[in-house]
């Protein structure tokens, strides 16, 4: 019987040896035995119980009397240690935690091993003094008491060294960007194969473990320059358990909406904060969960299914409010986990599949006039937004075996996959065409036509009929423990990680921006400025297409090696083997790659018992990080994207019949080219820089941690991180498309930027983004009924590259548009990881107003002391009260004045605006247990998030001109006839621009982001 579920369990492992990435998903145990001499005791076998499952796992102390029990899953255990002639050692219940080694030894007794001592003093210990990683868990005993939001990626926030928010992209881990993040469940990648963001969410209620770790990561795990978050689930054991919930979270127990500044649709000029009316929305989630034994002590079973049902109705002011109606949204987001454990003295095995299905119909158009719940555009015109809708499909399947060949020796066999796509639903094929300024009072515009700025005929949408990522890896590890001159623990591994992306889509005949009244002004050399009758207009032809895959094969080695019982090296090297597709293979093969030599991650440690009783730890380490290339830069730059702009005189008041099929009017580009258009995604298959190299971080840490007592742990750590290396695209401009080569700012053929207007060739400035933190600690573990955490971080994030996520490139909803982020409905406020952002792209961009050639400050994202505080107490009569705190420095604005290239230049430097006000929110969650008959509970929750309704201003309006968003060529800086070295005056180009006067943004200096106030959640649990 044994065997033939084995058997059936490596047969579905075998299937599933497909492209996954390894990361973090086990604990351990380690520790010294001795005798009442002190002297060591070799032999003794040291036997840990898993309390929940019952599976069992040996080590045998070596010649030094230590031992290492490695791979074992969260949770708690029961450790006994034991040889003949001595008493036998006991602990009852010992916390594994994921990534760390919980420290057990004990002093055996002479005496019958039928006799038993139970150990309590060495439990005290919480310190792991073998690991270098900075990473910060919290088991499910904690995350249950604690407030939250449903997913696990917001348990990141409580860690130290992690900001989180629209302008930092998501979270952003020691001065890392959000695109530069690693995120698992059960160690099977969800992190964006485009963007490098998180995409698929998990609950709570079927998860046991969440890790945040923030540097000082081994050699094992490649992939990401900030932090690996990582989740681990449940496992059934030898009794049943589960639960039933419903969650209910509504409008009606929170806050309504932050303010919207506007810029007046119909005068484009005055402004406006307006406070739009809260409107319905109720979300419904029920579900439940239940775990136990298939067969006794070998094979368990867990499952978990929470489909969460969203239903909304935003109320409309339609046509500036001129007529009235509203827009139906309903949603179902659905969780289902599923989860196969098998165990035996030696081997293990896990096969688990997660599936998170999202299915949308119905789309809110967003509020953008004068009034509350006005929008500029008609009830017609929204007509299409009533069926509009999308789907994601997403599943995670993954397996792992682990085979013990001896008591010191296993290999771990992985496989898995991640599969993520994205469809649009119920969009019309009509082309769209929008009003990019007012035709209020424009000469000879018939009155159906005078419509303020943002009206049009139907919403711009692309269709996308397919987005489809899969990303995994086979992975085989080996690990051995053995004594040579101390104790070692070596492991190393070899993997293929295989990715793939397959996507179709399109806007349906382009999409038409009407600028009425103004005059465009090319970049074209010679052509100068020309309008029409009624102004002018573009169509632009946009999409992307394509199916490509590429394979990342890896190897490592790491030794934790321990000299005498004090000192431990941690000693490891990384190699990888990187291939960028490229869309178009017919015209080239691949886009570029990187080989072993090229990615060779060193990866340097060590720990010290200062004292030697293991309360206080002195350690330090040293690594390089490579990041994997997003395919965001193949999809823009070899092939996947298309993006070409037509610009027109307008002569014609037949608007609502422009297309890409029908574009009447002067060629306003390039006359002298019959059928010129601007080209925005010129392919780099020709300009790839000979020799590019790939994008590193060094990571320098150094700290101590000091025990206080039993239950409460101190630590300082100095954290250094420095990026000098990126891949960007730089280039100049070529018969007015910017024309650009993929190298490494500052090195090889991009030591020398083109020019682009009357500069002289100068030396390009090599990336900086340095991070420097002093980050402290003070952890209190459960006991006496509370836990606590308190930190305090205080940094400087400094440089001129912001990193793969672009918190420089900020669009706001001020804005109407929003950076466009494939695999989702709308866009992001942040520019979402890219290695083809504006840092590099023309010589203007890399100069200030006075002359000053790169320019380095302070960082959009730089937060310098950030403050957190969480922590539960439950009472004696079963209520609990757990509270989450953060308090940080606010973010530093800097002026952007935008050119006639559509590029924002920092005119004054970074940071000339000061910064927004501190940022600080408390949640709060309060529940209450009823006991039933046996083991069985009543729990009842209310969540709030922000409970104090913390409306703060998190961004402020910065660009000094109009252009923010969509482009204004009648109100964009001229630069080709300027020398960038000398300076300019950007004041007197604003003025000198087609728009004169009013090219000035009356929006600058104006909040135009907040934080979302208070959301509250109730809560009904059944246990048992």
């Amino acid at each position: 019987m044994r065997a033939r579920i084995f058997g059936v369990v490596i047969a579905v492992l075998v299937i599933l040896a497909l492209p996954i990435r390894a990361q973090e998903r086990f604990g351990g145990l380690t520790g010294a035995v001795t005798d009442t001499m002190k002297l060591a005791v070799p032999g003794a076998t040291v036997t840990a119980t898993n309390n929940q499952t019952g599976a069992v796992r040996t080590a045998v102390t070596g010649g030094d009397g230590t031992y290492r029990i490695a791979e074992l899953s969260p949770g708690r255990y029961t450790v006994t240690i034991e040889l003949q002639g001595f008493q036998k050692a006991t602990v009852n219940d010992a916390l594994v935690v994921l990534g760390k080694d919980f420290p057990i030894s004990a002093e055996l007794m002479p005496g019958a091993v039928t006799e038993v001592v139970n150990v309590t003093g060495q439990i005290e210990k919480q310190i792991d003094l073998k690991d270098v990683a900075l990473a910060h868990n919290i088991t499910s005993e904690e995350f249950d008491q604690l407030p939250k939001a449903r997913s696990f990626q917001g348990m990141a926030l409580v860690a130290p060294g992690v900001n989180q928010g629209e302008i930092e992209g998501g979270f952003q881990v020691h001065g890392a960007s959000g695109a530069e993040n690693s995120f698992t469940v059960d160690g099977i990648t969800t992190t964006s194969l485009l963007y490098g963001s998180s995409r698929q969410n998990t609950v709570f209620e079927y998860l046991q473990e969440v890790q945040v770790k923030t540097g000082g990561v081994d050699a094992q795990y490649g992939g990401a320059l900030g932090g690996v978050i990582s989740a681990v689930t449940k496992s059934g054991g030898n009794t049943f358990h589960g639960e039933g919930h419903y969650y209910y979270s509504a409008n009606s127990i929170s806050a309504g909406p932050v303010q919207r500044l506007v810029l007046s649709p119909i005068d484009d000029k005055t402004i406006a904060f307006v406070q739009d009316a809260k409107q319905p929305l109720n979300r419904h989630e029920p579900g439940g969960s239940i775990g136990g034994p298939l067969v006794k002590d070998h094979l368990f079973f867990f499952a978990s299914v929470s489909p969460q049902v969203v239903r909304r109705t935003n109320a409309y002011a339609f046509s500036s409010g001129a007529e009235s109606g509203g827009i139906d949204q309903s949603q179902t987001n659905t969780q289902a986990f599923g989860k196969l454990t098998y165990s035996q003295r030696r081997v293990q095995a896990n096969l688990s599949f997660l599936t998170t299905p999202t299915r949308s119909t119905g789309t809110l158009t967003a509020y953008n006039g004068l009034t509350p719940t006005a929008v500029t555009t008609s009830l017609a015109a929204n007509q299409s937004q009533i069926n509009r809708g999308f789907g994601t499909d997403q599943y995670n399947v993954s397996g792992d075996v682990d085979f013990w060949l001896g008591a010191a020796n296993y290999f771990t066999v992985r496989g898995g996959l991640f599969y993520d796509n994205y469809y649009d639903t119920g969009i019309p094929t009509t082309t769209s065409v929008n009003w990019n300024a007012p035709s209020i009072d424009v000469a000879g515009v018939p009155a159906s036509l005078q419509q303020p700025n943002g009206f049009n005929n139907v919403p711009r949408s692309q269709i996308t009929s397919r987005d489809l990522t899969k990303s995994g890896l086979f992975q085989i590890d080996y690990n051995h423990s053995f004594n040579a001159a101390g104790s070692h623990f070596v492991k190393g591994g070899f993997g293929v990680r295989h990715t793939t992306n397959d996507v179709a889509g399109a806007y349906p005949g382009g999409y038409v921006l009407i600028n009425w009244g103004k005059s465009f002004r090319s970049s074209v050399p010679g052509v100068g400025t020309g309008t029409g009758t009624y102004g002018y207009y573009e169509v632009d032809d946009r999409g992307t297409n394509g199916l490509v895959s590429a394979n990342m094969p890896s190897l490592y080695v790491q030794d934790a090696w321990t000299i005498g019982n004090r000192l431990t090296l941690n000693l490891g090297i990384r190699a990888e083997r990187e291939t960028i597709p490229s869309f178009k293979p017919q015209l080239k093969a691949n886009a570029f790659e990187f080989g072993f030599g090229d990615k060779i991650a060193p990866r340097l440690g060590a720990t010290y018992d200062v004292l030697g009783d293991g309360r206080v730890k002195a350690f330090a380490s040293w690594g390089r990080y490579f990041d994997w290339v997003k395919y965001e830069l193949a999809r823009g730059s070899f092939g996947g994207d298309n993006w070409t702009i037509n610009y027109r005189s307008l002569d014609t008041l037949d608007v609502f019949n422009l297309s890409l099929a029908n574009m009447p009017g002067r060629n306003l580009w390039d006359p002298s080219v019959p059928n010129s258009v601007r080209d925005r995604r010129v392919p780099n298959f020709d300009t790839v820089v000979p020799g590019i190299k790939p994008m590193y971080q060094d990571s320098l840490n150094a700290g101590v941690e000091y025990q206080i007592n039993p239950t409460t742990v101190f630590g300082a750590t100095y954290i250094h991180n420095k990026l000098t290396r990126t891949i960007e695209d730089f280039g100049a401009l070529v018969n007015g498309d910017e024309v650009y080569y993929i190298g490494n700012p500052g090195e090889g053929a991009g030591a020398i930027t083109p020019v682009s207007g009357a500069t002289k060739p100068f030396a390009s400035p090599l990336p900086l983004r340095q991070y420097d933190a002093l980050e402290m600690t003070v952890s209190r573990r459960f006991s006496q009924r509370w836990f606590g955490n308190a930190n305090v971080t205080i940094s400087r994030l400094y440089g001129n590259y912001a990193g793969l996520g672009k918190s420089d490139e900020i669009l706001t909803p001020t804005t109407g548009v929003s950076s466009a982020t494939a695999q989702q409905q709308g866009g992001s406020i942040a520019r979402p990881g890219t290695s083809v952002g504006r840092d590099w792209d023309l010589d203007e961009i890399l100069w200030d107003s006075n002359g000053n050639l790169n320019v380095l400050g302070r960082l959009a994202t730089d937060r310098p002391v950030v403050a957190k505080f969480y922590g539960a107490y439950t009472f004696t009569f079963g209520t609990q009260i757990g509270v989450s705190e953060y308090a940080g420095s606010g973010t530093p604005i800097s002026t952007y004045v935008n050119t006639l290239n559509q590029i924002p230049v920092f005119v004054n430097g970074r940071g000339d605006m000061g910064r927004t006000p501190v940022l600080s929110h408390t949640d709060l969650l309060v529940s209450h247990e009823f006991g039933m008959s046996h083991s069985q509970k009543l729990r009842l929750e209310l969540n709030v998030i922000n409970l104090f309704n913390q409306k703060t201003v998190t961004h402020i309006f910065n660009n000094l001109n109009k252009g923010a968003g969509q482009a204004r060529a009648d109100s964009a800086i001229d630069l080709s006839s300027i020398d960038l070295a000398k300076g300019y005056n950007y004041n007197a180009l604003i003025l000198a621009s087609p728009s004169g006067a009013s090219a000035y943004d009356p929006r600058y200096g104006q909040a135009d982001l907040w934080q979302t106030g208070a959301q509250g959640q109730f809560s009904v649990k059944f246990l048992f």
